[in-house]
């Protein structure tokens, strides 16, 4: 991958939904051109392409799920993995090695619905379930696609307060068909929703106005990007961790943070991409020389591949 498919990637991964002309021209390459190396990119390291949607506009709220698996055959959890990736209220999950075997995201409207999503999943695999764990994710969190291809140029994910907004159906199917491909042009939408181009221009727009839609991004094949992908889990003495925060936003591995409310164990999740095991654990030496009186180290996963990326899940659309 040379400086041009750098350049697409970056662009993308702020703006998945930007044009092809726009893209080109980002590049510094022709339409034409753009085009061939797209089609390159998503052959193995460009997955897809999805809204950023805010799902507490709808009325949802995201909970980290974490599952911990025991006489699991090869079989029965490729059923479960099946399973996840089908399930209306899971948005993100992967497979990881660390403590825990399964991490995902569940978009539930509060704690009751949470609860009967949970209790559906332990009852369908119970006998392979040996502990499992809930997290609210918080008031805060940063993404920074872009380190990952080496560049500086860096993305804070906006943060909308806004009471919740309603949407009507064909909001929805729009959000439904962006949620399969955030790069489907308009004239498409328009033929399979069966109404005009400008109409849906118009709702597209709407929703990104409101703060439902809050962006584009793309799922990137981290490992081949010859990248590994770490979550550290943090526990923090002191509410006082401005400094930390600078830090992670410059440190060029750090890829994301959220922030957990309700976690009794742990405050702060944060993300790290590296070559190689050496690169992690010397980021990890870093942490504790800079930042040893304010974090404890809880846990540490890696994600060996994501299944499914923060993709909202149909039930939203209900």
């Amino acid at each position: 991958m040379d400086a041009k498919d750098k350049k697409i990637l970056e662009t993308l991964m702020l703006n998945a939904r930007i044009s092809l002309t726009q893209l080109a021209k980002k590049a510094g390459i022709s339409r034409e051109v753009a085009t061939y190396r797209l089609k390159n990119l998503q052959k193995d390291i460009i997955l897809g392409y999805y809204p950023v949607i805010n799902y507490n506009l709808l009325g949802f709220k995201r909970y980290g799920y974490f599952i911990q698996l025991k006489g699991i055959s090869a079989t029965k959890e490729e059923e479960f993995m099946k399973y996840l990736n089908n399930h209306e209220y899971v948005s993100y999950f992967g497979p990881v090695i660390g403590r825990w075997n399964v991490v995902l995201d569940i978009i539930a409207r509060d704690e009751k619905h949470l609860k009967k999503i949970s209790d559906e999943i332990i009852e369908k695999f119970n006998p392979h379930v040996e502990s499992y764990l809930i997290t609210g994710i918080g008031s805060e969190e940063e993404i920074y696609p872009t380190k990952i291809i080496g560049t500086k140029e860096k993305y804070i994910k906006k943060k909308i307060i806004a009471t919740k907004y309603t949407v009507d159906e064909l909001d929805k199917k729009i959000l439904r068909l962006l949620s399969k491909n955030a790069r489907i042009e308009y004239q498409e939408l328009s033929t399979k929703l069966k109404v005009a181009a400008n109409t849906i221009k118009y709702r597209i727009k709407n929703l990104e106005k409101q703060g439902i839609i809050d962006g584009y991004a793309i799922s990137v094949n981290y490992s081949k990007l010859g990248l590994e992908m770490y979550t550290l889990q943090f526990k923090l003495t002191s509410s006082k961790d401005e400094k930390l925060i600078a830090y992670l936003r410059t440190h060029k591995n750090i890829w994301f943070y959220y922030k957990y409310l309700g976690q009794e164990t742990w405050d702060i999740g944060v993300g790290v991409v590296v070559k190689n095991h050496d690169e992690l654990r010397s980021i990890m030496i870093e942490l504790k020389n800079n930042f040893g009186e304010l974090i404890k180290i809880h846990d540490m996963y890696l994600v060996t591949h994501i299944i499914k990326d923060n993709i909202a899940p149909e039930g939203v659309f209900k």
